[in-house]
């Protein structure tokens, strides 16, 4: 018996009224049992159902259908294909022999000699298997035991054997699998892998819809040779302002790291030695509409050792998928793995038309200090506020102007002579008068800037204490640029032109010297120095349009595409930038983007010294791609601190392969090396088939700390097993 596309679900099998329609080549009524007998290319037909078969005995007073010979049950798109059906159409239970069924919205088909039809959408049977491969000998199957299945919720089999083919391949007392497509509580598909650091690996997430507008998920994360981590995430979305999603991890580990070499291979260089068995992490971001107009945003990040996230970087609840999700959800991400001082922040905003205010309270945490139990220098802001107005024109003169101002409230929990507390308020008009003269854009600005210190608890630069400093300074501004803009015609069908914009910009800026030695240092508004600088910036920009409909449609339509940006600036230092060596031009500063075909892209970006002293850095990447998903990325990474005596150089290469070896397999390489350290940072490779109802993925990881064995599978329809 071939497999045919069949389906049951919830849905009525009876038509208003109670009304049946009967078409067959030969048919009878008895009405002293109002039985309806009918043969031959038989059609039982509801509103929503019908039933055909080569033989149906129809009760219309009880409902029960009796039907023998390629039976069919349609409802809408959904079908049962069987060779007998007993069924009541009015409590839509009954038998099913030698049936199959097919879950459209899963790609899933049951299928078994004898399966009962318990209710509207729920099914049992004594034996039967589950697949979603078409066809009489599928891929894969699992066979089983006291099935039951409920459409739109899960199933479940006892003995359960996934065949491979004709070959048995995995056994388990007991499966649970979703067959639904809706938000519901249960059991998600598990990670399973294997790496040097944690052994076997098994996470398995229970998901919880609590109700239309928040969810939850627990995680059990079992490590061979660490112990069980476990987890929890809620999530909740009212609107798009009023959004929250938290994530909390526990890990009583089993390894330490006590400085001897039986257990170096639990530590990471880059970070002090481990001691705590009791790990965790804390994090969350929330949205929240406070009054109309009103919004709050907090981001909490909070971990207990400076290695957690070196080595729960993946998995349901790593770094990589926490950050992006945040990312998705918030706009915001998390501090890199490798980073602890983590930002933990609460900002209050409020926006108007031209105007803008924000109030943070941004606390970083030194997870290394607190860890270690030393000295805390980290700056702390508790609080800063901002109000900003944007650029605006002043009353119904030709001028125009904006507004910086702040407060901030500098702490540390501990300091030193020069490490200090203290607050700062920061004021920052500035008034812009622009005019054009002969295609050229001109305009002169003017800002003004008083900035107030009060210190305070600890001994200033000064070694004086609770100490009041102020600054007065100007700035004068003058921009000047214009545009240049010619268009190619290309003399092809598509109609095709090339518009090039040539964008030529001359900017001045004058900052006095002021006298800042009294004054505390907590960040670069601290320290403004002198300026009198010119600075030439040049942008190109190519881009074509071509017409994508008939040329000699009423209403064309056109197709955009940049093919080429290129932006290059220098400074020049009129008063002398380097007193001792009057190096007075900076570094070449350029930035490419180029496309030249729809399928090829490189990015680029280059610091360049005038002085014989070579590039400062270098960061370029090409990708090509096509709509096979075959792509290829080449990445190289160049910087130095100090382009005179290479100190603090960096250099590194990534290489990004995933192309079809075959219509049905995929191989992928990924491989990033630091060049200056001749180090191999991390090497990635596997391979990925993709079948009708199943796919699979291999991949191995290697990192100069750990080496990790990853292994997907999924079987369409039922879930995903493995590890990416």
């Amino acid at each position: 018996m071939g497999v045919l596309p069949c389906q049951i679900q919830a849905l009525p099998l009876r038509a208003p009224g109670n009304s049946w329609h009967i078409s067959a080549e030969k048919a009878t009524y008895d009405p002293s049992r109002n039985l309806y007998t009918a043969q031959g290319e038989v059609v039982l037909t509801g509103e929503t159902a019908r039933i055909t078969a080569d033989h149906i005995l129809y009760n219309n007073l009880t409902k029960d259908a009796r039907a023998t010979g390629h039976v069919t049950l349609m409802s809408g798109k959904d079908t049962i294909h069987c060779d007998a059906m007993h069924l009541n159409l009015e409590t839509e239970t009954g038998t099913i022999m030698n049936g199959i069924i097919f879950v459209e919205e899963n790609n899933f088909y049951i299928s078994g000699d004898h399966i009962k039809k318990t209710g509207k959408n729920t099914y049992s049977a004594d034996k039967a298997s589950l697949t979603s491969c078409a066809g009489e000998n599928p891929d894969w199957k699992i066979t089983g035991r006291d099935i039951h299945v409920t459409i739109e919720g899960y199933g479940m089999v006892k003995h359960a054997t996934l065949w491979a083919g004709n070959l048995p391949a995995l056994y388990t007392p007991f499966m649970a699998f979703p067959v639904k497509n809706k938000r519901q509580t249960g059991l998600l598909s598990p990670n399973i892998t294997h790496s040097d650091r944690k052994g076997i690996e098994y996470e398995q997430p229970l998901f919880l819809a609590l109700n239309r507008s928040s969810d939850a998920t627990f995680y059990v994360d079992y490590m061979s040779d660490r112990g069980i981590k476990l987890g929890a995430e809620y999530r909740y979305m009212q609107d798009n302002n009023n959004k929250g999603t938290l994530f909390f991890d526990y890990l009583k580990d089993d390894k330490i790291d006590d400085g001897t070499d039986a257990t170096s291979h639990y530590a990471y260089d880059s970070t002090p030695q481990r001691t705590n068995r009791n790990r965790y992490w804390f994090r969350m971001k929330n949205d929240r509409e406070i009054f109309p107009h009103w919004q709050a945003r907090l981001d909490v990040d909070y971990v207990s050792d400076g290695d957690y996230l070196h080595e729960f970087k993946k998995g349901y609840t790593g770094l990589t998928a926490t950050d992006k999700a945040f990312e998705s959800t918030f706009g915001r991400d998390l501090d890199d793995y490798d980073d602890t001082t983590r930002k933990n922040q609460l900002n209050i905003k409020r926006a108007w038309d031209r105007y803008n205010l924000n109030m943070d309270v941004l606390w970083y945490d030194n997870v290394t200090a607190r860890r270690q139990n030393t000295d805390d220098t980290t700056l702390q802001s508790l609080p800063s506020i901002t109000f900003r107005g944007m650029r605006q024109k002043l009353g119904q003169s030709p001028f125009y102007f904006d507004l910086n101002s702040s407060y901030t409230s500098f702490f540390r929990q501990d300091t030193t002579n020069t490490l200090i507390t203290g607050q700062r308020m920061d004021l920052y008009p500035r008034i812009y008068y622009p005019f054009h003269i002969n295609g050229f854009r001109l305009t002169p600005s003017l800002g003004g800037r008083h900035t107030a210190w009060y210190t305070h608890d600890a001994a200033d630069i000064n070694e004086t204490r609770n100490g009041y400093s102020h600054r007065e300074l100007f700035d004068i501004n003058l921009d000047l640029s214009t545009v240049f803009t010619r268009i190619f015609s290309i003399d092809n069908a598509a109609n095709q032109k090339i518009r090039h914009q040539i964008t030529p910009a001359l900017a001045y800026s004058f900052i006095p010297h002021v006298d800042q030695t009294d004054i505390p240092q907590f960040d670069d508004i601290d320290l403004i120095d002198k300026e009198n600088t010119l600075t030439w910036q040049l942008t190109q920009r190519l881009t074509s349009k071509r017409q994508i409909n008939p040329s000699d449609s009423n209403t064309p339509a056109f197709a955009y595409r940049e093919l080429a940006w290129l932006k290059m600036s220098q400074t020049y230092y009129l008063s002398g930038r380097d007193e001792d060596t009057q190096k007075n031009f900076s570094n070449i500063l350029l930035d490419l983007e180029l496309s030249p075909m729809p399928h090829v892209y490189l990015n680029s970006d280059m610091e360049w010294s005038p002085y014989g002293t070579g590039i400062f850095s270098h960061n370029s990447a090409i990708t090509v791609k096509d709509d096979k998903q075959n792509r290829i990325r080449l990445q190289y990474r160049y910087s130095r601190e100090d382009p005179d005596e290479n100190e603090e150089e960096t250099e590194s290469i990534y290489t990004g392969v995933n192309v079809g070896l075959t219509p049905r397999l995929r191989g992928f390489l990924e491989y990033e090396k630091n060049l200056y350290e001749d180090e191999t940072i991390e090497t990635t490779t596997g391979i990925e088939l993709d079948r009708d109802c199943w796919s699979m993925k291999l991949s191995y990881t290697k990192t100069s700390d750990d080496s990790a064995m990853g292994f997907l599978i999924n079987l369409k329809g039922l879930g995903e097993f493995g590890n990416p």
